[in-house]
């Protein structure tokens, strides 16, 4: 039975897990983040570049990363996390070339890493320890309801500030994660179990194994990764569709506020969806929508097009919650960090190759082709999730 001082200190680590993630949200520079590098003097294919450096590194730093957490400790590395983060927007606005923002890219990438690893992690083994994993689904959803609505009060302020200066959102990203350090230095850690074997390459041997073989881990990898290589690809293309449907300056951060808030929205309602549905409807459902609104943002919608991101956010928001539970619940804790690390490492190394090949069919054809080829790939993962899923659900029964 946990001692009264311990079971505070834990029940505190999911009010400062909050608190930490509305100052981690505070990104006013999202809105206008393409827009600044172009500023700068940098084509879409630099900025594909960019974003498959990024992807590369966290490919590269995750399962490191993941291993490191399960050993050392969730926390020192989320404390290591917003070291890094901080650094990186600090690096960022007050570079003027592509070297510069390469070099705040890795950082970046670096801190992400940490992040995928150790924070769900942190967070689901704060419950476990507390007996109140049941409620991970739910109170993982407000963490991530949080991320999207500060994200979105972060987006109207810098929107608003760029019109004067796009490079102020940046250093005021930068003071904001200075903030978002300090909490993460407050965290109780969270208990170490016993690991099987001592070894950093045994430990991760065992972990691709157990993630390999077992079916619905193995889907979940799949599923996840294509989902995310193509969103996170994608996002960096919603701010020059914008631009394209004729939407002004002024007006982005107002719809990445709308946004995230409905992002925020769609976290907060996730558990209650997915009790409603259940897991192959929401699974499936999930990638409809998101096909759908691919093969909107093809068509000449002028200024109503904007419709189509603003439905992709909000399915996002439902999506997090809902993949990382089902993740979670099938995987042991003594290597937890590491599993979801390797599914990680899956997804960056999906959005390594997609980035520059998207960025590429954006500069040779149009915005239109990058997204009708994104549509078709989403249409291929919905095929793999269908067959997958019956042959699993053919094996249980």
């Amino acid at each position: 039975m946990l001692s009264r001082i311990r079971s505070w200190k834990l029940k505190n680590n999911i009010l400062k897990f909050y608190l930490y993630r509305v100052f981690s949200s505070l990104i006013f520079a999202m809105p206008i983040y393409v827009l600044f590098l172009q500023e700068n003097g940098l084509s879409m294919i630099q900025i594909m570049i960019l974003q498959s450096v990024y992807s590369a590194t966290i490919m590269l730093a995750v399962v490191p990363s993941g291993i490191l957490a399960d050993y050392i400790g969730r926390k020192k590395v989320l404390v290591f996390n917003s070291i890094l983060f901080m650094i990186a927007w600090f690096i960022y606005a007050s570079s003027y070339s592509f070297t510069g923002f390469l070099i705040s890219e890795v950082i970046m990438a670096l801190s992400a890493a940490m992040w995928m690893a150790s924070g769900t992690a942190f967070f689901y083994d704060s419950l476990r320890e507390l007996g109140r994993e049941g409620e991970f689904k739910k109170l993982f959803g407000n963490v991530v309801s949080i991320n999207s609505a500060f994200w979105g009060i972060a987006a109207l302020i810098g929107g608003y500030v760029a019109t004067k200066s796009l490079r102020i959102p940046f250093w005021m990203t930068a003071i904001a994660l200075f903030f978002a350090m300090l909490v993460s230095f407050s965290f109780a850690e969270t208990k170490k179990y016993k690991h099987a074997d001592k070894k950093y390459f045994a430990h991760l041997m065992e972990a691709s194994k157990f993630a390999l073989n077992h079916p619905k881990i193995r889907l979940l990898i799949i599923y996840s990764s294509i989902n995310y290589a193509i969103v996170f690809t994608a996002y960096v293309l919603y701010q020059p569709y914008l631009k394209a449907i004729g939407i002004p300056l002024v007006y982005f951060g107002g719809i990445f506020f709308v946004m995230n808030i409905l992002a925020a929205f769609g976290s907060k309602m996730a558990y209650k969806i997915e009790n409603y549905l259940g897991e192959k409807k929401i699974l499936i459902y999930l990638l409809v929508i998101s096909i759908l609104c691919f093969l909107g943002m093809t068509q000449e919608f002028l200024i109503v097009g904007a419709i189509f991101p603003i439905i992709i956010f909000f399915r996002g928001g439902i999506f997090e919650p809902v993949v990382t539970d089902y993740m979670n619940k099938h995987i042991e804790s003594h290597h937890r960090a590491t599993v979801l690390s390797l599914s990680t490492l899956a997804a960056q190394l999906l959005a390594t190759a997609m980035a520059p090949f998207l960025g590429w069919i954006v500069d040779a054809y149009s915005l239109k082709a990058a997204f009708l080829i994104s549509a078709v790939i989403l249409t291929i993962n919905l095929f793999i999730l269908i067959v997958a899923l019956t042959i699993i659900n053919r094996r249980k029964g």
